[in-house]
């Protein structure tokens, strides 16, 4: 009796499978419509003619010569009129820190949830910017990341790094001088590590544990302190940290999760030896030299500089040491001949950031922009933050859960942006975008709508 009410049901599941899976493929998704605009596709630094492009859920459907019969009469279509803007990807900031939300030293005085809430502001603020991806380079924003990816609140796409890793005496080594020796000798975890912005890790096999905790949390890709930082108080700027060994160590965790390693470094031998070692993204490197820069371009690495935060009338709050206004001062410097050497040999350039602290801090981000045109043209600056940081970005493999990113193709994930302006013949217009974005889309999603 019981094998028969079990195959009974068995066959009425299977029957209610069979009479209700037709019916749920056939059911299309609702589609967007943006016409009567001139794209930018992210690679090509050129406007299309007057074009259509079909939004499908979450991705593009189709990109099409307008022809004023692209809107579908279907009520459940949605259309948005462009008035023939500009439209381009959503921009992509390869470089920010979410979760440092006050200054480094004042971490360790907030409650989390304070933190965490201030972390959320600003993910929207971000996103009210047209940046609808980031890459977190150091920071606990793994909870962020997923309560934005569930529809909890609003912000960017989030590719974590998770904690900073680094050597004792390192850039991510945030003891100050009164607390007890690192946890070797101590047994103690030092606040900000605990609260999981950094982690201290010497040799081969704390590296190696190290990057597999910040991938089983969902690191996207490995941020490693290669070399001295100007904020951190106790390493020089041309300290080299890290030995080949421990580099490769950290390299090959990386890849046997399908993703890569970026670290943070300024002088030549630091950058060198990380490239020697796999390494795919250096942070800063404004010290490089030009036998470093063209091993830089010839492996395919990318350089992640930043020009608004770095250069020598950037109004960021200030340092607080000797030592450390002395190391701004030198990468200040640096800058200009790094990104002369970029542009001369073609460098793969991301667009990064860096931006910390303050709320004031965090809304100097567009500014990124005309800073770089001192090196780059306007269509240059914009591949940046949009098709070359999404190529960065598909280095995390099979750790990119999202799909392609920072262009205007079929198939790729519906970022879009409709400006006023043309970004391709001043990349500033970007600078205010309270005013001049009309319309940012999202993940197939309007988030504004100001037309």
């Amino acid at each position: 009796m019981m094998c028969l009410r079990r195959l009974a049901g068995t066959t009425f599941l299977s029957l209610a499978i069979g009479f209700f899976a037709p019916l749920h493929a056939e059911v299309a998704e609702p589609l967007l419509i943006i016409h009567h605009v001139r794209i930018f596709d992210g690679r090509h630094p050129t406007l299309s003619p007057d074009s259509a492009v079909v939004i499908s859920g979450n991705h593009i459907l189709s990109i099409k010569p307008e022809t004023g019969s692209a809107v579908a009469d279907d009520p459940a279509t949605r259309s948005i009129n462009g008035g023939g803007r500009v439209l381009l990807p959503g921009l992509i900031d390869a470089h920010v820190h979410l979760s440092i939300v006050v200054g480094v030293p004042q971490l360790r005085d907030y409650d989390p949830g304070y933190l965490f809430a201030r972390a959320g502001v600003e993910a929207r603020a971000t996103l009210l910017r047209g940046f609808t991806t980031v890459r977190d380079m150091a920071g606990p924003t793994f909870g962020l990341k997923q309560a934005i990816d569930e529809g909890l609140m609003e912000g960017p796409r989030i590719f974590p790094s998770g904690a900073m890793i680094s050597q004792t005496s390192g850039h991510a080594d945030f003891r100050q001088r009164i607390d007890t020796p690192q946890r070797r000798w101590s047994g103690r975890i030092e606040g900000l590590e605990r609260l999981g912005y950094g982690l201290i890790a010497d040799g081969v096999d704390e590296v190696t544990a190290g990057v597999r905790e910040q991938l089983r949390l969902g690191a996207t890709q490995i941020k490693l302190a290669a070399g001295g930082g100007v904020s951190s108080v106790y390493d020089p700027i041309d300290s080299v940290q890290y030995s080949d060994a421990e580099l490769r160590a950290a390299v090959q965790a990386a890849s046997d999760f399908g993703t890569y390693v970026a670290v943070h470094a300024y002088t030549p031998t630091a950058i060198r030896r990380a490239i020697d070692a796999g390494v795919r993204s250096i942070e800063h490197a404004q010290l490089i030299d030009e036998p470093t820069l063209k091993e830089a371009v010839a492996r395919g690495v990318y350089l992640s500089p930043q020009a608004f935060l770095f250069a020598a009338d950037s109004p960021v709050t200030p340092l607080q040491t000797v030592a450390q206004r002395a190391k701004a001062k030198v990468v200040a410097e640096g800058l200009d001949q790094m990104m002369q050497l970029a542009q001369k040999y073609h460098a793969k350039v991301a667009f990064g950031t860096d931006l910390v602290g303050a709320p004031q801090m965090f809304a100097g981000e567009s500014r990124e922009f005309g800073a770089r045109l001192r090196w780059f043209s306007s269509a240059e600056i914009l591949s940046q933050a949009t098709a070359i940081n999404g190529d960065l970005l598909a280095l995390s493999g099979s750790r990119n859960l999202y799909g392609r990113l920072g262009v205007v193709e079929v198939g790729a994930l519906a970022d879009l942006l409709i400006v006023d302006g043309n970004p391709l013949e001043d990349i500033r217009v970007l600078e205010t975008p309270e005013s001049t974005l009309r319309v940012i889309v999202k993940d197939g999603r309007v988030v504004k709508q100001s037309l």
